[in-house]
């Protein structure tokens, strides 16, 4: 074998192992893409990575099913079965108005997933200012899912579902809530 093809058949292995770490590491350069985009109040960017139809599925099927349990799991009297049915209609409408970019944005930053209370204000940059430590799951070669875990949270963490797109391109499409207790 020649020089010039033992060189060649190197550059190929390594541009294949490139390419291989690339995929295998995409979701992680992702994630990080999101929380840059997250710190900057950079919407664009980080909208490019979230699916929100497919978001807002999830949330609102998840939500039925913690509304249907609770309904289901106790004797009501007719005005908690009243509320019940009232929040059942409601969900859907509170689901969409719940999901928008600065919500998901500071979900990512903080590592959980929650609505802000009656005008809370966190830090300057909206973010806890904690450091969160995320954990990636594989579930397969199309979809992982990330734990965000802050130093101090001792709670069980929401999931964020990430799926691939193409190549290499991951897209936020479902945040897998905690069981309640």
């Amino acid at each position: 074998m020649s020089t010039s093809s033992k060189v060649g058949i190197s550059a190929a292995v390594i541009a294949l192992a490139a390419v291989g770490g690339y995929w295998y590491f995409s979701p992680h350069v992702s994630l990080n893409a999101m929380r840059s985009a997250a710190i900057a109040k950079d919407a664009d960017a980080f909208n490019d990575h979230v699916d929100y139809p497919k978001l807002r599925e999830s949330l609102k099927g998840q939500m039925a099913a913690i509304v249907g349990e609770k309904m289901g799991s106790s004797s009501q009297s007719g005005a908690e079965s009243f509320g019940a049915a009232l929040g059942m209609a409601l969900l859907g409408p509170m689901v969409d108005a719940f999901v928008r970019p600065e919500m998901v944005m500071r979900s990512m930053q903080d590592g959980k997933f929650q609505p802000r209370l009656g005008g809370e204000q966190s830090k300057a940059d909206g973010a806890s200012g904690k450091e969160v430590k995320w954990d990636i799951e594989r579930k397969g070669m199309s979809k992982v899912i990330a734990y965000g875990q802050t130093s101090d949270s001792k709670d069980a963490r929401p999931g964020f579902v990430f799926e691939r797109y193409g190549f290499a391109d991951w897209k936020l499409t479902e945040v897998r809530l905690p069981a309640s207790k």
